[in-house]
């Protein structure tokens, strides 16, 4: 009777006897439930988020960046521009420029008066390098980032970028209410806007920047700051090779 006994806990191949194992746990991760997935975020969404609660905003934009959405926002904004400055050169115009640029009374006229024709096609100019400059500003911020250390995508860049925009909307009531009512302050309320404006831009590029490739919040101002200092240095050595170069032609009277 032990014999068939032993037989029966043998193992197929005859020689081990089989033990009952412990119990295998589940894995830990059947009991985590996934995260679900959060919709598409809409115009007005993106719009709000990224102006007032940009943190939360970028992050969800970082995970699907909305490329159609942002070029029709970017486009729209810089139609409203376009027909903004038109207005602006319409209503008032650079009727005096001539005249404080002390021309005489006749080429000042003339000047306005081409200037007033051209304004159009100088802002039809300014919209399309608007665009020009965000593609290839963005590419050189995606590889500048890179070389800093991030870890992102070129679509996601020029995303953020493209929405870093949005507090010029502010510019453009700003714009018009200042040539209807007071237009003799209208160049410095207008300087002044556009200052914050860029501020505002700069750290909505930053938070971008810092959750599209991972970055520290430093990092991501040395990747905006870099192309600024690049093109200062530039400038300060062009300077001083042309000082340079004409001081050498001075007589030494001089």
């Amino acid at each position: 009777m032990s014999e068939f006994k032993d037989d029966l806990t043998r193992d197929v191949s005859g020689d081990l006897p089989v033990t009952p194992g412990p119990a295998v746990p589940p894995a830990v991760t059947e009991g985590i439930q996934p995260e679900p997935e959060q919709p598409p975020l809409k115009y007005y969404e993106i719009i709000y988020g990224v102006l007032f609660d940009p943190v939360q905003t970028m992050k969800r934009v970082v995970q699907k960046p909305p490329l159609g959405t942002t070029l029709i926002i970017v486009i729209l904004l810089a139609l409203a521009g376009l027909l903004t400055s038109l207005y602006i050169y319409a209503r008032s115009g650079p009727s005096d420029l001539g005249l404080e640029m002390g021309l005489p009374l006749h080429h000042a006229m003339f000047f306005s008066r081409a200037l007033r024709a051209a304004a159009p096609v100088l802002a039809m100019l300014g919209a399309v390098f608007y665009f020009v400059k965000w593609f290839f500003y963005s590419a050189l911020l995606h590889l500048l980032a890179d070389f800093y250390g991030g870890r992102g995508e070129a679509r996601t860049v020029f995303v953020v970028y493209g929405l870093a925009g949005l507090p010029e909307v502010f510019l453009i009531p700003l714009n018009v209410l200042t040539a209807l009512i007071s237009p003799a302050m209208a160049t410095t309320v207008n300087t002044l806007g556009g200052i914050v404006a860029l501020i505002w831009g700069v750290v909505l590029l930053t938070i971008g920047l810092r959750e599209a490739h991972r970055l520290s919040t430093g990092r991501a101002l040395a990747v905006i700051f870099t192309p600024v200092l690049a093109v200062i240095v530039l400038a300060l050595i062009t300077v001083v090779v042309l000082v340079s170069a004409m001081s050498a032609f001075m007589p030494p009277a001089w």
